[in-house]
């Protein structure tokens, strides 16, 4: 049954008029009361009358930028979409999840209207519990999901792994290994993937060399050390980002480590740290995707609409291969 401000009032314990200020953010609500009601919308999963929807047009011309952990590509997308918003006259609140419990709270502001629409760049919480918001503003990730109300810039892995694996066992590598993120994420399982119908294709190389690990920092000199202690190492070794890549080659270098005659290192992204050290990688248009995010936020709440970029990610060939 569809839950009605009514039931909200009751759950809240609070009038229907305390709880219509709230749905079309016009007068005052105390703090407290406020986020009963929030909570009482948010337990009930209730969603906004047309009319109540049309009440929001309202902008304040503020987009939610939710990140969970600071990354060195997260402040290359985050440029890049802060500068399409204040181009078209937007601002971007950047707001470091730490919880599951604060990227809802965060996320409330769709609901009260203190935000015009969210960009998640990570999430703590499972995509069942977030696509709700989106009846309350536009939602955007550049993580992979597959919904009909929340836009994705993801770029599918699978094609990309497959051309790797490819690329390096033609180049005459018999051991690649991988260093992933956690295997919840959809990349993930997208390149596990990739793997297993690449050693399906070609059994001579051996791919079984795998390390998961959740976030960047510190994966790259762990994953290194996992590499000197294993005895048969792999000759080449793709990393799920180039700051990973980067950490993985200096802390191999510390160990008199020579890359790429010792081991090939591929990063993914095409972010400033892979030109700076010469790190063959994947150009994954980190720009283009930002603008996308943006934009799609954008023409969702504006006309004219804003164009979308095309998106072609490709191999950059450097230093660290034999290519």
């Amino acid at each position: 049954m569809t839950a009605t401000i009514f039931d909200i009032a009751r759950l809240a314990q609070t009038s229907k008029s305390t709880v219509s200020r709230v749905i079309s953010g016009k007068g005052y609500v105390s703090q407290a009361k406020r986020q009963a009601i929030l909570a009482a919308i948010d337990t009930l999963h209730y969603v906004p009358s047309q009319a109540a929807r049309n009440m929001r047009r309202q902008q304040t011309h503020i987009i939610g930028f939710l990140i969970s952990d600071y990354f060195q590509l997260a402040g290359e997308f985050l440029t890049a979409f802060g500068k399409a918003a204040d181009a078209q006259g937007y601002h971007v609140n950047v707001y470091f999840t730490q919880t599951a419990e604060r990227e809802l709270t965060v996320l409330n502001g769709l609901m009260d209207h203190s935000l015009d629409a969210a960009f998640l760049l990570t999430r703590l919480n499972h995509w069942v519990r977030l696509t709700p918001y989106a009846q309350f503003g536009p939602l955007a990730t550049w993580q992979r999901v597959d919904s009909p109300v929340i836009y994705s810039s993801y770029v599918d892995h699978y094609p990309l792994y497959m051309q790797l694996l490819r690329r390096l066992a033609a180049q005459g590598y018999r051991r690649i290994g991988s260093v992933f993120t956690g295997t919840r994420h959809a990349n993930t399982q997208a390149k596990l993937q990739a793997l297993k119908d690449f050693q399906a294709e070609d059994p001579a190389v051996d791919t079984s060399w795998v390390q998961y690990h959740e976030g960047q920092h510190g994966a790259g000199s762990q994953a290194a050390d996992v590499w000197l202690t294993t005895p048969q190492r792999p000759d080449a070794v793709i990393c799920f980002s180039d700051y990973v890549a980067a950490a993985f080659i200096a802390h191999l270098r510390e160990a008199a480590i020579r890359v790429p005659q010792d081991v090939a290192v591929v990063g993914m992204d095409n972010s400033e740290i892979s030109r700076l050290m010469g790190i063959t990688t994947v150009d994954l248009h980190i720009e283009a995707q930002a603008e996308n995010d943006f934009a799609y936020l954008y023409n969702r709440l504006n006309e004219p609409q804003q164009p979308m970029k095309p998106v072609v990610p490709k191999i950059i060939e450097r230093q660290t291969t034999n290519y």
